[in-house]
């Protein structure tokens, strides 16, 4: 093959584009991106649970069973149970109840949760509202807020 025919000329550039292409893929191999440091979440929901009960005990409070139904004339409480681990810092949680149409039925004051310059193992908070006969039948909504921020919903059944 001639140095100066066309088909000469195709081969050395696509040797050189296949060249180009190596150190590309080298170049990138010496590249390392590091991703940003992850930030610790201020908390971390270990559990939320509805319940019919909860028993406070020797400075801690422990929930009934689980449930998802909650009966006129059986159960006197729907309770929101929060069960926190690694919770840092002071913090603001809010409850939001949502009857069957999807309108708010009650929305709570900010709580305080943790303090300010401190780390808790585990935290507990719950909130509740009240089975009564004037409570719509249906599915209902119990929302929970973290320092503004949805933090987890659960949907119950009142009867």
């Amino acid at each position: 093959m001639e140095e100066d025919s066309p088909r000469f000329r195709d081969w050395r550039r696509a040797g050189a584009l296949a060249l180009s292409a190596l150190a590309a893929l080298w170049a990138a191999a010496c590249i390392r991106l590091v991703p940003p440091p992850v930030e610790r979440p201020p908390a971390v929901l270990e559990r939320l649970i509805l319940c019919a009960a909860v028993t406070p005990r020797d400075g801690w409070a422990e929930p009934s069973a689980e449930k998802a139904v909650f009966r006129k004339g059986e159960e006197a409480n729907v309770f929101s149970f929060l069960a926190f681990k690694d919770l840092v810092g002071e913090h603001a949680l809010v409850w939001k109840w949502f009857g069957p149409a999807g309108a708010l039925y009650r929305a709570t004051d900010p709580i305080a949760v943790g303090a300010a310059g401190r780390a808790f193992d585990t935290y507990i908070a719950w909130d509740r509202i009240y089975v009564s006969d004037d409570k719509a039948d249906g599915k209902w909504t119990a929302a929970v807020f973290l320092d503004g921020a949805l933090l987890a919903v659960k949907t119950f059944e009142i009867k």
